[in-house]
């Protein structure tokens, strides 16, 4: 079948938050057009609380791709992950906790097709709304955005959102080499640094209600603060990376699950 659309979902022990994530998903499809034909990846990258089973129980009904990973490797390991497996000309990533509410995806995808190469969300956008989130989030999130106005061309509000619509043309001219939450970030960045037409959509975050954020303070913040000397190097030198990171991962997924 030919999909316009990929959905791509990473997990890692999302348990509390999967049939709240399944439920709105059927939501979505059942407001969309048919002619959409949307495909809807899970990455489960290596959950130990049973969040495969209950993806499968809660998605009886509704066609969906299911990809383990044998270990936990890191947000940005389960987004290439995604990218090999997907099929669609456009590809929109969000993450499993519904901090975003996924019936906003018909929205960030009408942006897309106005004219841009990636739409990234961005609850950081004076129009956007940030509901009950973590004041450390918040302030790191902020702080990093700042500093990216300084190496980049393009200054956005949001630099670290996992809610985003990408043209599957931009996703092959950029890297991705960091399997964790920078993961996120150096693909917006390679992007914008290999000309891609960025847009923001303003749009609601609010505060997770099931399990516990995975991002790890400190080490989250080394990693940016390591790379953003790397991109303004990188621009001081008219260099950017366009090689293809859609490459096998280093650890091959245990199990590819379709269901219905």
């Amino acid at each position: 079948m030919d999909y316009r659309t990929s959905l791509l979902i990473p997990c890692y022990n999302e348990s509390g938050s999967v049939p709240q994530l399944c439920g709105r998903l059927k939501t979505l499809r059942d407001a969309l057009d048919p002619s959409e034909s949307l495909e809807i990846i899970f990455i489960d990258d290596g959950s130990t609380d049973g969040t495969s089973e209950l993806i499968r129980r809660n998605m009886n009904g509704i066609p969906y791709q299911l990809i383990a990973h044998p270990r936990n490797q890191g947000i940005g390991a389960a987004f290439r992950t995604g990218f090999e497996a997907a099929h669609g000309e456009e590809i929109v990533t969000i993450d499993s906790d519904c901090t975003y509410d996924p019936a906003t995806i018909p929205k960030i995808l009408e942006l897309l097709r106005s004219g841009f190469d990636l739409v990234t969300a961005s609850p950081y956008h004076p129009q956007g709304e940030v509901v009950g989130v973590e004041r450390w989030r918040l302030v790191l999130s902020k702080t990093l955005s700042r500093f990216y106005w300084l190496v980049l061309p393009q200054r956005l509000h949001t630099y670290t959102s996992c809610y985003r619509a990408y043209r599957r043309e931009v996703l092959s001219r950029i890297t991705l080499d960091n399997d964790g939450f920078l993961g996120v970030t150096e693909v917006l960045v390679s992007a914008i640094l290999n000309g891609a037409r960025v847009a923001e959509l303003p749009t609601r975050l609010t505060r997770r209600r099931f399990g516990t954020t995975k991002i790890r303070l400190l080490q989250v913040s080394l990693s940016h603060l390591f790379y953003i000397p790397r991109v303004m190097w990188a621009r001081l030198r008219g260099r950017t990376r366009s090689q293809r990171f859609l490459q096998p991962s280093e650890v091959k997924p245990t199990f590819h699950y379709t269901g219905s």
